[in-house]
């Protein structure tokens, strides 16, 4: 039986990568939050809580970001949609609708 290989179009690997890079931009922005140790005539306590409400206003900032941009990417990938073909559930190949068999491997749509 031949193994069944994802056929992803381009605006699917865009969604994925814009996805991945923001997970890593929240990681890195919180990783990499200042210490407090730059403040001036503030106490430690009271450098240390501006320090953190910096940073969640950052986190804050990156995810409304991150979900307007992705609301952009789902429209943009439902527009893109291809319309009048389907994928071979034998081999994965795309087949255009209204054919009866697969080029590659020969499946037989009508038979389903």
């Amino acid at each position: 039986m031949a193994r069944l290989r994802p056929h992803w179009r381009k605006m699917t690997w865009v969604v994925l990568i814009w996805n991945i890079l923001m997970v890593i931009w929240i990681v890195t922005g919180i990783a990499t939050a200042p210490n407090g140790s730059n403040c001036a005539d503030l106490t430690q306590q009271s450098c240390q809580a501006a320090t953190d409400v910096g940073t969640g206003i950052g986190v804050i900032l990156i995810v409304i970001i991150w979900a307007l941009v992705d609301i952009i990417l789902g429209i943009v990938w439902l527009v893109t949609k291809p319309r009048g073909q389907r994928d071979c559930p034998v081999c994965g190949n795309v087949v255009k609708r209204g054919i009866t068999k697969c080029k590659s491997c020969g499946h037989d749509f009508a038979k389903v």
